[in-house]
């Protein structure tokens, strides 16, 4: 082969390499814009979705940004988790509307209902009266005249914190002795039992700390078995890279006898949300 021949050869590969980096080189840069287009547009609907729960909220879910007026009974929660296929007759709600970008509220009319999430989220516009507050408390006698349940908040007045029913009127409520922090059982049955325990760590540093949230049960005459365990959850022992808050909810169904107490204990309080409904706990005899 000729000199020239090499050299045209040589040069064909020199060539060919070239176009080979810059069609990888365009490619890459392809799904760079690709990549990056596709989180713009996430943020963008993220931010849209925002702003149409911002507005609901402001405006009382009256206006949704898609033609729809409510009542001022109307009661409405975001429920995007349902997917798009669910319509009002599957679910317990009266009607489910969509935003233009795509949020979900399902709503339901109860005026009694609305009236009493205003004064449980301390709404200074939508404060009840006395009137609107018996008128509560007899629609919703069902929640606290039920045998051989209880709903308990966690009061920060005393140290250790204990669980009260003494600070949220018609919410918290007990038909069972409340023993040294424990709800004692009265009779024999099937329960479901639940706790949540909500964190602040804005201020806990560089480092999460590993925290244990239990549920148990322990009868006070037999004191060499101690509690037995029952639900159990993990948290903490990781970098606190931006996660300011944290709820631990425990719950499940249990066969318990007369004269049993459960409990719930999280081994640090340090960090309690201290907020009136941040933290609850409550059981309630099934019905089987």
């Amino acid at each position: 082969m000729s000199v020239k021949c090499e050299a045209f050869f040589k040069k064909g590969d020199i060539l060919k390499n070239v176009l080979l980096i810059s069609f990888i080189f365009n490619l890459i840069l392809l799904c760079v814009f690709v990549t990056l287009l596709a989180i713009r547009n996430n943020i963008h609907r993220k931010s849209q979705k925002e702003d149409d729960y911002s507005r609901a909220w402001n405006n009382g879910f009256e206006d949704l940004n898609n033609g729809i007026k409510l009542t001022e009974d109307s009661v409405c929660v975001s429920c995007d988790e349902l997917g798009n296929s669910i319509v009002a007759k599957e679910t317990l709600y009266q009607s489910i509307l969509k935003t233009k970008c795509g949020a979900k509220f399902c709503c339901y009319k109860d005026k009694d209902l609305k009236t009493l999430i205003s004064m449980i989220l301390e709404h200074p516009d939508h404060q009840p009266a006395v009137d609107e507050m018996t008128n509560i408390q007899q629609n919703f006698h069902w929640w606290s005249n039920r045998s051989n349940a209880a709903h308990l908040f966690l009061s920060h007045a005393s140290s250790p914190p204990k669980w009260t029913v003494s600070n949220i009127s018609g919410v918290s409520f007990t038909n069972l002795p409340i023993t040294e922090n424990r709800i004692k059982i009265q009779k024999e049955g099937i329960y479901y039992i639940y706790a949540a325990f909500s964190l602040n760590l804005s201020k806990c540093g560089p480092e999460i700390p590993q925290m244990y949230h239990n549920i148990t049960s322990q009868h006070p005459w037999l004191k060499n078995t101690g509690p037995e365990l029952h639900f159990m959850n993990k948290y903490g022992g990781f970098a606190n890279a931006w996660k300011t808050r944290h709820t631990s909810f425990l719950s499940g169904i249990l066969h318990l006898r007369r004269g049993f107490e459960v409990a719930t204990q999280i081994s640090t309080t340090s960090f309690l949300d201290q907020s009136k409904y941040s933290n609850f706990f409550g059981l309630f005899e099934l019905n089987v």
